[in-house]
């Protein structure tokens, strides 16, 4: 709750005055659009092919041989003795593990899973010397009125698999007769897509390939929802696009990080009262400012290392199959619920009501059968370490291009409307809800399929309204 230590009649004068010159200092702050990576081949050197157009279909395969070796080295787990009454606080709980490595060898069974992910059809095509995997669904003819192209993007440590049960949803036409075509890339990295193998892989070099992936589909123009990491991805989209993003919709906010306006209204609000400068809702978003600090230092260990030296944990967690779900699950765990860190019995209860161990470590078994982990890691290295300047001006550069927020309670990211609206003027839609975590399209398909319809008929509303000539039609070739 914000403090009231000024009188509140002067702070609020002052705070008005001051934001009033603020917004000015804003747009004189936002920075100039960063150059793209000059590399358009992120493949090996010794490779020489060129892109093609290409698209192939795909049946995802594991070999029995991996199978085998990966229960030869579960059934070697070596049993790390956790700390009495510990829950998650020191990671993820030793007792928990040995019943999670249990079920993985005697119930989990990849096959029935590998068939799920098959039953969407899968793709390969080459984009900047990279094979890029993609699932590619259509809603059926019957009672459709209007379909909408909509890219879905994973974050990490989650995969496409996040979206299984979410996309027959989108797929399906509402009583409006409005059904999405929907594509769902793995970030070249994870999963089945090739990793770069030259550097500068990062998030504005993803998005150019998102978009050439889009364009090679034969959509002129699309919506983008994304999470996590593909919130970053995302984001950086309509401000090298505008042409082709219809609209941008996210349940991961992006924190506008060079913007005088904000940090001052952060400033202040932590002495004003409720309703000055921000809703008690709002408030409970920023402040207290240290103790939310804290809680984000706490969750973001996992951001500095692979920002910094992802091969390093990279050795580690490709070589055992139970430290890659301990590092994976954990995240699942007091990500969706931020209580299961002190959850009793090695957080069994708190994990399994919201995800089944199946989908865990059907997601865990994406990156072990692909050893993509490393590679999904130097993500982070590019982005934020490497070329963290550029990532920050795209960060803080406003766009005009809708724009749609589901801020869910226990989101990593929860930024208040006010400040989302700094750069992205056309905020159509923002919905807050007392619930859900973040990996939102896993955990709430519903409710994600909801607030996507909500927010791109906010947008084909304003399109109509306000600019009738943006919207030039999709076709699609597959």
């Amino acid at each position: 709750m914000c403090n009231t230590l000024l009188p509140l009649a002067c702070t609020a004068c002052l705070a008005f005055v001051l934001l009033a010159g603020l917004g000015c200092l804003d747009n004189l702050a936002a920075p100039d659009k960063p150059a793209l990576p000059a590399t358009l081949n992120w493949g090996a050197s010794s490779d020489s092919s060129s892109d093609g157009e290409a698209v192939e279909a795909t049946r995802l395969s594991v070999s029995n041989a991996t199978l085998d070796d990966l229960r030869s080295r579960l059934k070697a787990f070596k049993f790390v003795e956790p700390v009495e009454n510990s829950g998650f606080e020191y990671g993820f709980n030793g007792a928990f593990m040995k019943q999670l490595v249990s079920h993985w060898l005697n119930k989990y069974n990849w096959r029935v899973w590998e068939d799920r992910l098959n039953s969407f059809p899968n793709y390969f095509t080459r984009i900047e010397g990279l094979k890029v995997h993609f699932m590619h669904l259509k809603p059926s003819k019957q009672g459709v009125k209007k379909r909408v192209p909509l890219l879905i993007l994973h974050g990490w440590p989650g995969s496409v698999f996040e979206f299984y049960k979410l996309i027959p949803l989108l797929t399906t036409p509402d009583t409006d007769g409005l059904a999405f075509e929907v594509v769902a890339p793995s970030i070249p990295g994870y999963g089945w897509s090739e990793a770069a193998k030259k550097r500068g892989f990062s998030a504005a070099a993803c998005a150019r390939v998102f978009d050439k992936l889009m364009v090679r589909l034969g959509y002129r123009q699309y919506y983008i929802q994304a999470g996590d990491f593909g919130s970053v991805i995302g984001h950086v989209m309509p401000r090298l696009f505008p042409e082709r993003v219809l609209g941008f919709h996210t349940n991961m906010p992006v924190q506008p990080v060079r913007q005088p306006s904000i940090m001052i209204q952060t400033i202040l609000g932590s002495f004003l009262p409720e309703g000055v400068l921000f809703s008690r809702l709002d408030c409970g978003k920023l402040f207290p400012y240290l103790e939310n600090f804290g809680n984000t230092i706490r969750e973001s260990g996992h951001m500095h290392l692979h920002s910094t030296r992802p091969d390093s944990v990279g050795h580690a967690l490709s070589d055992s199959p139970v430290g890659l779900a301990a590092y994976i699950i954990e995240k699942f765990s007091v990500w969706t619920l931020p209580e299961n860190l002190f959850a009793e019995n090695g957080n069994l209860v708190g994990l399994k009501a919201t995800f089944s161990l199946n989908e865990l470590l059907t997601n865990v078994m994406i990156y072990w059968t692909t050893g993509s982990i490393t590679s999904s890691m130097r993500l982070y290295k590019e982005s934020f370490g490497s070329d963290m300047e550029a990532t920050s001006a795209y960060q803080s550069m406003p766009s005009d291009v809708p724009y749609g927020v589901t801020c869910l309670a226990h989101e990593l990211s929860r930024v208040p409307e006010r400040f989302v609206r700094v750069t992205n003027p056309n905020l159509l839609h923002y919905a807050d809800f007392d619930y859900g975590g973040h990996f939102a399209a896993f955990e709430l398909p519903d409710l994600m399929n909801s607030e996507v319809r909500a927010f791109v008929r906010a947008a084909e509303k304003f399109y109509a309204e306000k600019r009738p000539n943006k919207f030039e039609g999709v076709r699609s070739e597959l």
